[in-house]
C-alpha cells in the first residue's frame, strides 16, 4: 500500500512538473510579452480563477508561479515584461488549478478541472483561431476587399478612412481603442463570470460566433483597407471608379473582415449583460463603442461587414437561447432569419456588380434595416426566454418540494 501511494504521488509530481514545462513553452512560442491579444486572454484566465475565492495559500502559490513565469521569460527572450503581468498570473492561475486537480480530491478536484477549463478556454481559442486563420490565408491567395470597399463608398464617404484619421489625429482614443480591441479576451472571461447563472448560454453563444466565423470566413475572405492600400490608409481614400472591381491578390495579411467577429462577441457580451450591475451594462455599451471605432479605424474591417456582424451575432444568441424550444416563433427567426441575412449580404457582395451598386441611398436603408431588424428580434428572443427561465424555475422548485426528506 505504502509503495502505491508512493508510486502515486511520483506520477502527480511528474504530471505538475510537466504542466508547468508546458506553460513554460507555451509562454516562450507564443511570445506572450508582445501578443497583446494573448496576453489579455491569459489575464482573462486570472480573472475566471479568482472569481473561485481561493484560499490564501493558493493566492500564494498562484502569484509565486507567476513570477517563476516572468523571470524565466525574461531570462529567456531578454526582453522587459512589466506590461503583461496580468498575463503571467493567468498563467500561474492555469497552473495553480492544475495542481488543485491533481492533488485535490472529491469535490474539490471536480472544481479545480472545471475551473481549470474554462480558463484555458480563451488562450485555446487564440491559438486554434491563429492555426484557423493561417488556413484561410493559404486556401485564398484572393479576397473579396475591393467589392466590400465599393459598397462602402456607395454611402457616401470611406468610413475606414474616416475614421482612421480619426484616431490619427487623437492619440489618446486611438489608445483607448487599441487597449479595447486588443482586451475582448478579458472581456469575455469577466461576462462569463458575471453571467455564471447562465454561463452556458454565454459560452455556447461565443463558441458559435467564433467557430462560425471562421467558417464564413472562407465564402468572402477579404482583410481590411490597411492591408490594400497600405500607406494610402488612412489620409488617402481613392474613390470606387479608381479601383479595379475585382478579386485582388492579397499577402499574409488574415482574411477576417467579413463578418466582424470582434463586433459579434461586443454584441453579445452587450445583450447578455441586462442583468448585471449598471455598472457593467455602460462598461458592456462602451465596449461596443470602441470596438466600432477600432476595427474601422485601425482599417481591419469595412462598414459594411460590422453591420453584418448585427444579425451574426444575432444567431449566435438564438442558439444559445437553450431555455427555449426550437420550434419557439421567435428563436427559428434569431436563427434562421439571422443566418439568411448573413448569408444573403454574403451572397449580394460577392456579386460581380451589385444591382443597387452606386445607389447610396438603397446602401444605408439596407444597413439600417438589417441592423435594426436583428436589433428587434434579439429584444423579443429576450423576453421570451424570462417566462421560459422562470418557468424552469418553478419546476425545479416544485421537484425539490416534493422530494423525500433526507435526499
Amino acid at each position: 500500500m505504502a509503495d502505491l501511494r508512493s508510486a502515486a504521488v511520483a506520477a502527480r509530481s511528474i504530471a505538475s512538473a510537466a504542466i508547468v514545462a508546458l506553460l513554460i513553452a507555451f509562454m516562450l512560442y507564443f511570445h506572450i510579452a508582445s501578443y497583446a491579444y494573448l496576453a489579455w486572454a491569459l489575464a482573462g484566465s486570472a480573472v475566471i480563477y479568482f472569481s473561485t475565492r481561493p484560499g490564501f495559500r493558493n493566492i500564494a502559490v498562484t502569484v509565486a508561479l507567476a513570477a517563476v513565469f516572468a523571470f524565466t521569460y525574461t531570462f529567456m527572450k531578454h526582453a522587459p515584461v512589466g506590461g503583461s503581468l496580468p498575463a503571467f498570473l493567468g498563467l500561474g492561475s492555469i497552473a495553480c488549478m492544475s495542481f488543485s486537480a491533481l492533488w485535490g480530491g472529491g469535490e474539490r478536484r471536480k472544481a479545480s478541472v472545471d475551473a481549470c477549463l474554462m480558463a484555458t478556454m480563451f488562450p485555446l481559442f487564440l491559438v486554434i483561431s491563429g492555426f484557423s486563420l493561417a488556413v484561410t490565408t493559404a486556401v485564398h491567395p484572393k479576397t473579396y476587399d475591393l467589392f466590400l470597399y465599393a459598397f462602402d463608398v456607395q454611402l457616401g464617404l470611406s468610413p475606414s478612412f474616416l475614421v482612421g484619421r480619426l484616431l490619427a489625429r487623437f492619440i489618446l482614443i486611438r489608445q483607448i481603442c487599441f487597449s479595447g480591441y486588443e482586451s475582448l479576451p478579458l472581456a469575455m472571461a469577466i461576462a462569463f463570470v458575471l453571467d455564471r447563472g447562465r454561463s452556458s448560454r454565454i459560452v455556447v453563444a461565443f463558441t458559435v460566433a467564433a467557430a462560425g466565423g471562421f467558417l464564413l470566413y472562407n465564402l468572402c475572405p477579404a482583410a481590411g483597407p490597411v492591408h490594400v492600400f497600405g500607406a494610402q490608409f488612412p489620409y488617402g481614400s481613392p474613390a470606387s471608379m479608381m479601383v479595379p472591381y475585382g478579386l485582388i491578390e492579397m499577402g499574409p495579411a488574415p482574411r477576417n473582415a467579413m463578418p466582424s467577429v470582434h463586433i459579434a462577441m461586443a454584441l453579445l457580451i452587450l445583450w447578455n449583460s441586462r442583468r448585471w450591475a449598471a455598472v457593467w451594462r455602460v462598461l458592456a455599451g462602451a465596449l461596443v463603442t470602441v470596438t466600432v471605432l477600432a476595427t474601422l479605424g485601425f482599417g481591419e474591417h469595412y462598414l459594411v461587414d460590422l453591420l453584418v456582424a448585427v444579425p451574426f451575432a444575432l444567431l449566435a444568441q438564438g442558439v444559445a437561447a437553450t431555455g427555449l424550444p426550437w420550434d419557439s416563433r421567435v428563436r427559428v427567426a434569431a436563427v434562421g432569419g439571422g443566418g439568411l441575412v448573413v448569408l444573403a449580404w454574403i451572397w449580394y457582395l460577392r456579386l460581380p456588380v451589385p444591382p443597387l451598386y452606386a445607389n447610396g441611398l438603397w446602401a444605408w436603408e439596407l444597413l439600417l434595416l438589417t441592423a435594426v431588424l436583428a436589433v428587434c428580434v434579439e429584444s423579443r428572443l429576450q423576453r421570451a426566454g424570462r417566462p421560459a427561465r422562470a418557468a424552469a424555475l418553478i419546476t425545479e422548485g416544485e421537484l425539490l418540494a416534493t422530494q423525500p426528506a433526507g435526499l
